[in-house]
């Protein structure tokens, strides 16, 4: 039986100081709730970033799905009083793609492992366009390119030699960066990479199951994004040596659930 290779999962959070402040300016009615907290800000380079409010009301963007399997599952980054470290389900998670090096007909199958994620989690998956970044995991959280926020969510390609990560058996890389909310103590997961190695996809793709194959390297790998770490069972999606499976296990369908079930802002 032949493996696909060690999926190999990256979480960005090396660098990145969160202190809080208060501010007497910039007050506007959607922070009425938190008048009197402090303003959470990240320092990067030495400068200090207000984490920015979310927009809209404090609503689920798609309903949040029960957990109705069991099985191995873990998460990336969890937080004694507060469990696993989660995408805010009251915002759409935007996300980008830089399609330079990616192989030729693997355009659908982003977008079909996008789909399935969302359908899987109960999270809301919003498509930004293409972007000319260049993923990888030492990308800034806030970047002009995007405008105000945190940067998207990004798809994008790369080689062995442009992205030592990847050398080997490796096929994709992912995660998220773990922040604080704008006010109080609550993390959540923001500016999230996916890494996929072309030579790698572009020959799984030539492979009997191919298609199937290549978006369940993608569905993986943005289950690190969305919080899901590795685990030793066989039989889940996300164990790190994935033999042949191109769909989710019991412990990956729980895992998802509760990773799309965290807190609004």
């Amino acid at each position: 039986m032949r493996t696909l290779g060690r999926l190999a999962v990256i979480g960005l959070v090396g660098g990145v100081a969160i202190v809080g402040t208060a501010y007497a300016t910039g007050f506007d009615l959607a922070q009425w709730q938190h008048i009197g907290k402090a303003r959470n800000v990240l320092v990067v380079d030495g400068e200090q970033i207000r984490i920015p409010v979310p927009d809209g009301p404090s609503e689920r963007r798609a309903a949040s799905l029960p957990v109705t399997t069991d099985g191995a599952h873990a998460f990336m980054f969890e937080e004694s009083e507060q469990g696993p470290t989660r995408y805010d389900p009251c915002r759409m998670l935007e996300w980008t793609h830089n399609p330079e090096g990616m192989p030729e007909g693997a355009e659908q199958l982003v977008q079909d492992a996008v789909a399935d994620v969302a359908r899987n989690s109960g999270l809301a998956f919003e498509y930004v366009g293409q972007t000319d970044e260049v993923a990888g995991f030492d990308r800034p959280l806030f970047q002009e390119r995007y405008g105000e926020g945190f940067a998207p969510i990004i798809v994008g390609w790369s080689t062995e030699e442009q992205t030592p990560d990847l050398a080997g058996s490796v096929t994709g890389l992912g995660g998220s960066s773990s922040v604080n909310g704008a006010f109080g103590e609550q993390r959540f997961l923001a500016a999230g990479v996916v890494v996929l190695d072309t030579e790698d996809v572009a020959d799984l793709m030539e492979s009997r199951r191919g298609t199937a194959l290549a978006t369940a390297v993608i569905m993986h790998e943005l289950a690190h994004v969305i919080g899901l770490a590795h685990v030793e069972d066989p039989t889940e999606l996300m164990n790190d040596e994935n033999s042949m499976l191109i769909t989710w296990g019991p412990g990956d369908r729980a895992g998802l659930a509760i990773a799309g079930s965290g807190p609004c802002q």
